[in-house]
């Protein structure tokens, strides 16, 4: 039997900074219900900040952050495929981080030398391994080999159908690293491919624009857009014309750089219809 997998990767927008409570303001009691009651039929593996589910659990509310009432785009991607795949259990792998970059948190093996370089200089109050280029990259990898193996342990045959990107705001902050954005996502993409090849036959990526609040965000989304229209089996959402928005909440301190609860459910939404099992 075969286990259909979807990998969710980025920064904060894909950790899901949506608070819970303001998803009364758009949606009725029985659909928020259904969201914080989760989807049997869509499960999800995960790993983001300091909250790891340690195998597939049911996909609901708060797997973002510990002691946070937030939740990310998984909560409408569930939604839309527990609807058009009744008959079918879905694995969602989410490995996800804030403020992370591609120009280095996530830069790939084919990168190359990047991996002799700290990210930050000598004394950084991070932790050290938050000073490693590269390591959520690895962290992608060693979640979604876990994934794997546990759906194998259980008679299952693993196939990634889709890989879903939600990054690219921290790299809009500085024109030096907005300029090759592309050229090192499509190394990434590579360096999966070369993982988990044998698992991605017919995978669709799924690669979604950053908010306008970003400095450079014009050229990052040029770029994504050239990319999937270049690119067999790639998808881009425009994430600014579907009117995905970032200026409402929290109410009196509003969070700019994260999607309000509405355009986080949405979000997972776009992810979805892009999906076909």
């Amino acid at each position: 039997m075969k286990a259909e997998i979807i990998v969710l990767a980025g920064q904060s927008n894909a950790v899901g900074v949506a608070h819970i409570g303001y998803l009364q303001r758009h949606f009725d009691e029985e659909r928020i219900k259904k969201f914080e009651n989760g989807y049997d039929t869509v499960l999800m593996n995960y790993y983001s900040h300091d909250m790891k589910s340690e195998g597939f659990v049911k996909t609901t509310m708060r797997c973002s952050e510990a002691g946070k009432d937030t939740f990310g785009p998984e909560v409408g991607m569930a939604d839309v495929l527990s609807l058009r795949y009744p008959d079918k259990t879905l694995f969602i792998v989410k490995c996800a981080f804030g403020g992370t970059d591609i120009a280095n948190n996530w830069a790939s093996p084919s990168r190359g030398d990047i991996y002799d370089v700290l990210a930050f200089a000598e004394g950084d109050e991070r932790d050290e391994h938050y000073r490693k280029p590269g390591w959520c990259y690895n962290e992608l990898v060693k979640v979604t080999n876990e994934s794997i193996s546990i759906l194998k342990a259980q008679g299952y045959e693993p196939q990634i159908r889709a890989f879903c990107w939600m990054q690219g705001e921290s790299d809009a902050l500085d024109e030096k690293n907005a300029l090759p954005y592309i050229e090192r996502y499509e190394m990434l993409l590579n360096d999966i491919e070369k993982n988990f090849g044998e698992y991605m036959s017919g995978c669709v990526f799924v690669d979604a624009g950053i908010s306008e609040c970003w400095q450079y965000y014009e050229e990052i989304n040029r770029q994504k857009l050239l990319h999937a229209e270049r690119t067999e089996n790639s998808f881009y959402i425009d994430t600014i014309a579907c009117g995905l928005d970032t200026k409402n909440e929290p109410e009196g301190e509003v969070d700019w750089a994260h999607y309000d609860s509405d355009s986080t459910i949405k979000l997972g939404e776009l992810f979805a219809e892009k999906i076909k099992l």
